[in-house]
C-alpha cells in the first residue's frame, strides 16, 4: 500500500494520531513512543513515557507525555512527579489540521481559545486511566 494511502487511513487510533506525532517530533526534536489508552468523549488519549531527564533526574522521578487527539486537533501535555512525590502537569503545544495541513500552536496561558482549562488538565487524564 502506498505511504499516502496509509497516512489517509484513519481505521485505527494510532493512524489518526500519526500525523500529529510526526509534527510533534519535528517541532520538538523528540520522538516519543505513544501508546493508545482509550477514548474520553471524542478524544483519543495517548501516553508516552519520558525516560531521559538528564540532570533533572535529581528532581523529577517520573514523567508521562499525554496526547489528546481528534481527526482535526491534538493537544500535548506532560504530567510529571517530583522526587518529593508532588505531581504537576504542563501544556506543551496544540495542533489544528485544516485541508491536510497541520498548524502548530505554541502554548500561551493567555490563549483561552486554543488552551482552555478543560483541554489542558492532563493530570485528570492520568487519574481517569487508573
Amino acid at each position: 500500500m502506498p505511504l499516502r494511502e496509509v497516512e489517509e487511513d484513519k481505521s485505527t487510533p494510532e493512524l489518526v494520531g500519526l500525523p500529529y506525532f510526526r509534527e510533534f517530533q519535528t517541532l520538538h526534536g523528540y520522538k516519543p513512543l505513544f501508546k493508545y489508552l482509550g477514548m474520553k468523549g471524542e478524544e483519543l488519549i495517548f501516553e508516552a513515557d519520558v525516560v531521559d531527564f538528564g540532570m533533572l533526574n535529581l528532581i523529577i522521578s517520573d514523567a508521562k507525555l499525554i496526547a489528546k487527539v481528534t481527526e482535526k486537533t491534538a493537544i500535548f501535555g506532560i504530567v510529571y512527579t517530583l522526587t518529593g512525590l508532588e505531581r504537576f502537569d504542563a501544556t506543551v503545544c496544540a495542533m489544528n489540521q485544516k485541508d491536510g495541513v497541520i498548524e502548530k500552536i505554541t502554548f500561551d496561558n493567555k490563549d483561552k481559545k486554543n488552551f482552555g482549562a478543560a483541554q489542558t488538565n492532563f493530570m485528570k487524564v492520568i487519574e481517569d486511566q487508573k
